[in-house]
């Protein structure tokens, strides 16, 4: 049966949809044009609205606000519970000198440069480098890619090579107070643990970026 294509209400849980390519399949492949490449061994699709408070450059700025990422939690589908998943996570100058700076405006955002922050994860064993882009704005729209810029290891193994993952999150205003997201992960290459293994592992992580700016807590287990 094909997944539904309308998106739910603002108050009912996200839609989400998995394709692994030796593995699950939600349906059709979704576009990946926005992807900087098509290459993937995962995909993940979340789409649905909430209700925001002001304009779509509010949420913008949200999202720009890298630092209150920091604390940020998601579900461990292996212990069945809540889990930190963002330990620290800041706005940088620029990739060579790494100085901390204030967090991306939306302005910043509009103006299509890419944009760099640092985080450190409950994977990862440093800090790792992401970049963040506009690739398209309107009034109503905009459609932002953010994906990592280094190597990703886990007790000294690679995880993710650089741009392994990426992200394409559109945000629109669909009705005042109210925001529709859509959101398409793609991972290169699955390393260290099983394929199933790992799009429940990015599927947390992805529905934790959805929660970060609905501004609530998302029943992720019903989607194993």
């Amino acid at each position: 049966m094909p997944p539904p294509r309308r998106r739910p209400a603002a108050d009912q849980p996200p839609l989400v949809h998995s394709w692994l390519l030796d593995g699950r399949r939600d349906g059709p492949l979704p576009d990946c044009s926005d992807l900087r490449s098509r290459d993937f061994e995962l995909l993940l699709r979340i789409s649905d609205s909430y209700q925001a408070a002001g304009g779509l450059d509010q949420q913008l700025a949200r999202l720009g606000a890298v630092s209150a990422q920091s604390g940020l939690t998601y579900w461990s589908f292996s212990d069945r519970r809540r889990q930190l998943l963002v330990l620290d996570s800041l706005a940088v100058d620029n990739l060579e000198h790494r100085q901390r700076r204030a967090d991306f405006s939306a302005a910043e955002l509009r103006s299509g440069a890419e944009l760099f922050y640092l985080q450190t994860d409950n994977r990862s064993s440093k800090p790792v480098a992401f970049g963040m882009m506009m690739l398209r704005a309107s009034a109503q729209s905009v459609t932002v890619r953010m994906e990592n810029l280094a190597d990703v290891h886990m007790f000294g193994l690679l995880v993710m090579a650089p741009r392994d993952m990426q992200m394409v999150l559109t945000l629109r205003q669909q009705a005042p107070g109210l925001c529709t997201y859509r959101s398409l992960t793609g991972v290169r290459r699955l390393r260290l643990s099983s394929h199933d293994q790992h799009r429940l592992s990015n599927l947390s992580r992805s529905m934790a970026m959805f929660d970060h700016m609905a501004g609530r807590y998302s029943p992720v287990e019903r989607y194993r």
